[in-house]
């Protein structure tokens, strides 16, 4: 898998672990979120099953060493929580857990603001 596929693969999983934690949701089963995935992400709705299983064990591994998920087995947990922010340089959409360093994932600059809220 190329490294632009797993950046990407891990956005789309951050993005996923933030919107299940703001509904309540902080564990999860490893062998369920490709299926999560596949379901919910028009990007990974044609994607092969066994293929994202496998891409998805990096990415998961990234996040247990970064400390924004714990592994027990197969049982996946979110110590903390994800916040959404916007880089002021490149604009790129942040998810970073309480631990990371308040720096953007994709150019390494350190202003970051707040993610503007949905309008009612």
């Amino acid at each position: 898998m190329s490294d632009v596929a797993t950046k990407e693969l891990d956005w789309y999983l951050r993005d996923h672990l933030f919107r299940q934690s703001n509904a309540g949701k902080t564990a999860f089963r490893k062998e369920l979120l490709p299926v999560e995935m596949i379901a919910l992400y028009l990007r990974y709705r044609n994607a092969d099953h066994s293929q994202l299983s496998q891409n998805i064990v990096p990415v998961i591994d990234g996040l247990v060493a970064r400390k924004i998920l714990e592994q027990d087995g197969n049982e996946l947990k979110m110590p903390g929580k994800l916040v959404r922010l916007q880089c002021n340089k490149c604009f790129y959409i942040n998810y970073l857990g309480e631990a990371e360093p308040r720096t953007c994932l994709r150019c390494q600059h350190v202003e970051l603001h707040d993610f503007p809220k949905k309008k009612a």
